[in-house]
Order: structure tokens, then C-alpha cells, then sequence
């Protein structure tokens, strides 16, 4: 079975270094990049199946980049996970508005991450078929 490419976009050096330690590398192929920015460009050049979004970055803020691959881009496929610790209602109403599978507020332990990850890609899957 092949892995599914996964895009984290996450400013936090520590943060980063979770997600690397986190996320087994036996079922994704992972990419971390550090802004919005870069974030964007990656998803152009790598068409990754899911998107870790952290919504504070620098450049471009996650929101920007959510909305982007939803509307300029028109990808309404690729699994979106907005991993913040933003927990204000109108935060989630807004990506929600914009067709995320998934919003996971920091801090959180690794087994909640994975469990997030694959129960929203598998949501996001079985509502395209």
C-alpha cells in the first residue's frame, strides 16, 4: 500500500520535531515547511492526499492558506486538518465554512493526532465515493 503524502505547515521548531517523531513514517510521506508561504507552494509541487494547517504562521496564516487551495485552486479533495491553538468559535465556523475534515486545538498527545488524521481522511475519502 503506498503512503499518503502528508504537508505540515507548522512555524514551531518544537512543534515540528513532534509531528516528525509523531507521525509514522511506515504510512505517510511527510513534508514539513515552516510558512504559510512555502506551505502553498509545496501543495502545488506535491499534491499531498492530507494538510496539517497550523493557523498562526508567518507570511501567510493558515486561513489564508486553507482558502486559497479551496477557492483559488478549487480542491475541495485534499484532506484538511487545522491544527491550532485558536479555539474561538467563529475560527472553526470560518474553516468549517471553507470545507475542513478536521480542527485540532494544541496541545494535544500523539495517539489524538494520528486518531485526527486518519479518522478525517477516512471521512473525507468515503465522501467522495
Amino acid at each position: 500500500m503506498p503512503k499518503l503524502k502528508i504537508l505540515i505547515a507548522e512555524d514551531s521548531k518544537s512543534m515540528q520535531a513532534f509531528y516528525a517523531q509523531s507521525i509514522p513514517n511506515e504510512f505517510y510521506e511527510k513534508t514539513i515547511v515552516a510558512d504559510g508561504e512555502v506551505a502553498l507552494h509545496a501543495y502545488a509541487t506535491a499534491k499531498p492526499d492530507i494538510i496539517l494547517l497550523d493557523m498562526n504562521m508567518p507570511l501567510v496564516n493558515g486561513y489564508e492558506v486553507l482558502k486559497t487551495i479551496r477557492v483559488k485552486y478549487k480542491d475541495p479533495l485534499t484532506t484538511i486538518v487545522m491544527v491550532t491553538s485558536a479555539s474561538e468559535k467563529n475560527d472553526v465556523v470560518a474553516c468549517a465554512q471553507l470545507g475542513i475534515q478536521g480542527y485540532l486545538v494544541k496541545p494535544f498527545k500523539p495517539e489524538e493526532l494520528n486518531q485526527a488524521i486518519a479518522k478525517s481522511h477516512r471521512a473525507n475519502v468515503e465522501r467522495r465515493a
